[in-house]
């Protein structure tokens, strides 16, 4: 990354040329030298070597003709500025292109020209080529077209960017889609649609490939009554009850015997997990008998078969909507514990909320013997954002994982290599901070199935860093960056197309992380209300304080 980093360090550096003088004619000339040869730099043998497999230092060409291109435009130098445009289609056709140049002024007086319409012409391909989400609004029913054209979408997009293959080797994707093309073509309405292909994506055995129905579906596929099962054991046990009135009529431990008569785990095998996309064996179970069990019309109550803790059965009948006492959920939680362990739940990473949290109370966390990060119920968002808060426990780099993408065409397929790798940033990609202070002292992560995605790339960086121990259960074993595919009704789907591994190239994906000390709930911690893995991290670490 060090090419990288050098030039970004001379972009900055230009740009402080014009910073208090952007509109000074001499300043401005300046500045497109400075620019100018930065792109010299860039395009030396061995930096384009290396752009050629980093995206990021790739696209800083981009950048810095959109810079230089705008600067050509304020010194009235319009032939430059069109020439620079099109060094920019050169490098890639994009759309953002379009949006960009309506921001600033100088290139947005050059749109009506000519030469630049067809620039953006080409740069708005993508868009032509890739539907957006507004190409397919809502209908009750779907022409055969449709449908036939929605299976084939989602079809091709896997075959041509899905990147875990090897973890389906049995599946044979072009026979699946000769079996789905009847159905989809039987489908009588979207809803009959969407049912079908919700049980393609599955197949793949992915936890970030997946088919969502559209929003207006969603009452009648996707709710649920606010409390969470689980499996343990070989029970279906009630986890979590977050409403009041249900806590009156239900408890904690019980278990699930019967959903709407049918044997619990009958029941999950036919109605649920043909639906679940997943990539290990615990989070298959996690989404089949906790959060998808219960899911359905939410016109339509569930009536469950439960055993109390005293062996007694009973029947109730449970809504699936229209709750009024949903109690509200707490994110973030910390808390000062016994032996001054600090305890922090960073329940999500789809914000900077949980970094933002970890800033208010790191002179607390400063304070403490020992820390304790909760990501049992992260399911991931941004990486950046774990990377962000692992800097305040740390002085060395943050690792990241180890990414790949096919780079594989119908060109490179025809000359016989029909699956190439390209490598994301390499072995080395880290980040690099500077913080006054950091937490050195023991840390504790808590980890189970429902830690996912992002918050296994968190852990996966933590790991490799070698900074604290890990306690709970094995994660969801599922992370990458899926593509997204609209499709006919309003629904879409997602495509995992970027594959990771530990920056040494250990596998995660379709394994999960494993922790360090294995620590599992029990029937009867579940109805005590008692957290044992918490427990044990607080009594590992203050044996360490000791």
């Amino acid at each position: 990354m060090a090419s990288y980093e050098q030039v970004q360090s001379l972009r900055e550096s230009a740009f402080n040329i014009i910073v208090n003088a952007r509109d000074d004619p001499a300043a401005l000339k300046k500045y497109a030298r400075a620019l100018e040869a930065i792109l010299v730099y860039l395009d030396r043998p061995e930096v384009r070597d290396l752009a050629a497999g980093n995206t990021y230092l790739q696209f800083c060409g981009f950048n810095l003709r959109l810079d230089l291109a705008e600067t050509y435009g304020k010194l009235k130098q319009q032939d430059k500025a069109a020439k620079t445009l099109q060094e920019i289609n050169d490098i890639s056709w994009t759309p953002v292109l379009l949006n960009v140049m309506k921001d600033r002024p100088s290139l947005a007086k050059m749109a009506d020209e000519p030469r630049v319409q067809k620039i953006l012409s080409v740069a708005a391909i993508p868009t032509q080529l890739w539907s957006s989400e507004a190409t397919y609004p809502y209908a009750a029913t779907l022409s055969v077209e449709e449908r036939v054209a929605g299976l084939s979408q989602f079809w091709h997009q896997v075959r041509d960017s899905f990147v875990y293959f090897d973890h389906v080797p049995e599946l044979d994707w072009n026979k699946v889609y000769l079996e789905y093309l009847g159905k989809v073509i039987a489908a009588a309405t979207t809803e009959e649609y969407y049912r079908v292909l919700s049980q393609l994506a599955p197949l793949l055995r992915d936890g970030h490939t997946n088919i969502y129905a559209p929003p207006e579906l969603g009452k009648k596929l996707y709710a649920r009554p606010p409390l969470r099962t689980v499996m343990l054991d070989g029970k279906v046990l009630i986890a979590e009850i977050h409403s009041p009135s249900l806590k009156a009529r239900l408890a904690l431990g019980d278990e699930v015997l019967t959903i709407d008569g049918i044997p619990v785990q009958d029941y999950a095998k036919q109605y649920i997990l043909p639906l679940v996309s997943s990539s290990t064996e615990q989070d298959r179970q996690l989404r089949t008998y906790g959060y998808q069990l219960l899911a359905g019309d939410a016109d339509r109550p569930v009536t469950l078969g439960l055993r109390n803790m005293a062996g007694l059965e009973r029947i109730e009948v449970i809504a699936r909507s229209e709750h009024a006492d949903i109690d509200k959920k707490e994110v973030f939680n910390f808390k000062m514990l016994p032996g001054r362990i600090a305890y922090l739940s960073l329940d999500h990473f789809e914000s900077d909320e949980g970094v933002r949290k970890l800033k208010k109370v790191l002179p607390d966390i400063l304070q403490a013997k020992a820390l304790v990060l909760d990501i049992r119920k992260n399911g991931g968002g941004s990486t950046q954002f774990g990377a962000d808060i692992l800097s305040y426990l740390t002085q060395k780099p943050i690792p990241f994982s180890k990414s790949y993408v096919r780079s594989d065409n119908g060109f490179t397929r025809n000359d016989g290599a029909h699956i190439v790798w390209k490598a994301m940033g390499g072995k080395g990609s880290e980040a690099h901070y500077s913080r006054e202070r950091v937490f050195d002292g023991p840390v504790a992560v808590l980890t189970g199935a429902a830690t996912f995605s992002a918050a296994e790339d968190f852990l996966v960086s933590f790991d490799t860093l070698q900074r604290g121990v890990k306690i709970g259960e094995a994660t969801g074993g599922s992370t990458g960056q899926p593509i997204l595919v609209y499709l006919p009704g309003g629904g879409y789907g997602r495509i995992c197309a970027k594959r990771d591994t530990y920056p040494d190239g250990r596998e995660f994906v379709g394994v999960g992380i494993f922790p360090d000390v294995e620590v599992r709930a029990t029937r009867e911690s579940l109805a005590a209300g008692e957290d044992v893995v918490l427990s044990k991290a607080v009594s590992l670490l203050g044996q360490r304080t000791q």
